[in-house]
């Protein structure tokens, strides 16, 4: 197995996010497998909207209800304000500039959200939220690593990577085990 591969050469690292890693200090396989994590967010546990605190980091699972409402606030900031709601509460999730959220949403699913939680007037709110259908559990429903990052590499782009750069080596030792096992029969 070769950790001194270049990173390059993994899946997903283009001539653009090379530079990127390797303003992080990753340049090999190696560099790129012993990049850990600054923290673990816990998302793998759902709360009941009518049990979120304020200031509270949150997974919910919620319906939508109704539209998406867009706001224009001035220029250039648009919001994009969606409720959703359980068998316990209700939750307005807001997010700023994002126009394809639009038709993202459909009443008739189950969505995850998490977020920071904030009480206003006693209803729930959330900013910005991570969100995904009820069924995946791409980015929600267990406990997600968040690396330390530079300007334009975002969470997801480097947990893709970092999957990538491990199932290689895992693939290298599972295949040496295989070949050396074969060996001795």
């Amino acid at each position: 197995m070769d950790l001194k591969k270049q990173v390059q050469f993994i899946k997903g690292v283009g001539p653009t996010r090379v530079k990127l890693l390797n303003k992080l200090g990753i340049n090999t396989l190696e560099d790129l497998i012993t990049y850990y994590p600054r923290e673990y967010e816990d998302r793998s546990k759902p709360k009941a909207i009518g049990e979120v605190e304020d200031g509270e980091e949150v997974l919910i699972c919620a319906y939508p209800v109704g539209r998406m409402n867009e706001v224009r606030i001035r220029g250039n900031l648009i919001l994009y304000k969606l409720m959703v709601r359980d068998e316990t509460g209700s939750c307005q999730v807001t997010w700023y500039n994002q126009p394809y959220l639009k038709n993202v949403f459909s009443p008739n699913k189950r969505y995850k959200f998490y977020g920071k939680a904030k009480g206003k007037y006693g209803k729930i709110e959330m900013q910005s939220p991570v969100y995904e259908e009820a069924e995946s559990n791409k980015n929600t429903g267990k406990i997600i690593p968040i690396y330390p990052l530079t300007y334009s590499l975002s969470q997801n782009t480097i947990r893709k990577i970092m999957e990538n750069g491990v199932a290689e080596v895992e693939r290298k030792i599972v295949g040496n085990h295989a070949t050396i096992f074969h060996a001795k029969i």
